[in-house]
């Protein structure tokens, strides 16, 4: 009986000895599955850290691209700071391409300038000073909007399409009412296709059209 009783207490023994190494080795395992696992997370971890500012600049460099974009070219001179060539956008005005000249100066006659015409590729922005005798010049698309004084003939027309108020008023029998009225309409329906669309401001009918068409060009 005593016999039996050793072998149980034995075979007993041996299975608990056996059972600990079986769950000892499976923690083992398990460890190791779990750190593997955790290493190759903190791997791709890194790798999308090095990856992110490279991408991110990219976006960065696309958005400067665009926000930088100037698509036209026009030249500052007169009383400015920096009078010379300038890139502007489409949609700034005289008064933006002035400030990036470093604005006017002291000297500058703001009043003989329209500081709000918007901008056109190829123009030439004159500002005179206090004093001179000649009018601010917009020349945009070979086209005069302000010409100096004591200058006549028939090579010198206004532009209806870029010309000022006080440009404007350089054509036959136009004043400041009408010459408002003509600026009014071009900001309204965009730029003259025809000088016969001139008939369509208040106040100028057919007549002041005949006087008018000499001296008037479209670009």
């Amino acid at each position: 009986m005593k016999i039996l009783w050793m072998k149980y207490k034995l075979l007993i023994s041996a299975v608990l000895i056996i059972a600990v190494i079986i769950l000892w080795m499976f923690y083992q395992h398990q460890s190791t599955i779990k750190n593997t696992v955790e290493i190759q997370k903190s791997n791709q971890f890194v790798s999308k850290q090095d990856q992110t500012p490279s991408e991110n600049a990219g976006d960065k460099i696309v958005e400067q691209d665009n926000g930088a974009s100037m698509d036209l070219v026009i030249d500052i001179k007169g009383a400015v700071r920096n009078p010379g060539i300038y890139h502007v956008h489409s949609s700034d005005r005289v008064i933006d391409g002035i400030a990036l000249a470093g604005g006017l100066t002291k000297k500058a006659d703001r009043n003989k300038i329209n500081l709000a015409q918007k901008v056109a590729d190829e123009m030439v922005i004159y500002v005179p000073e206090k004093g001179d005798k000649s009018v601010g010049e917009i020349v945009g698309q070979g086209g005069i909007t302000g010409t100096s004084q004591g200058q006549s003939g028939p090579e010198q027309k206004v532009n209806v399409n870029t010309a000022d108020e006080q440009g404007m008023q350089n054509l036959p029998g136009i004043g400041p009412a009408k010459a408002k009225a003509i600026i009014q309409y071009r900001e309204e329906h965009g730029p003259f296709k025809s000088l016969d669309e001139l008939t369509n401001v208040s106040g100028i009918g057919d007549k002041s059209l005949e006087k008018i068409k000499p001296a008037a060009s479209l670009q």
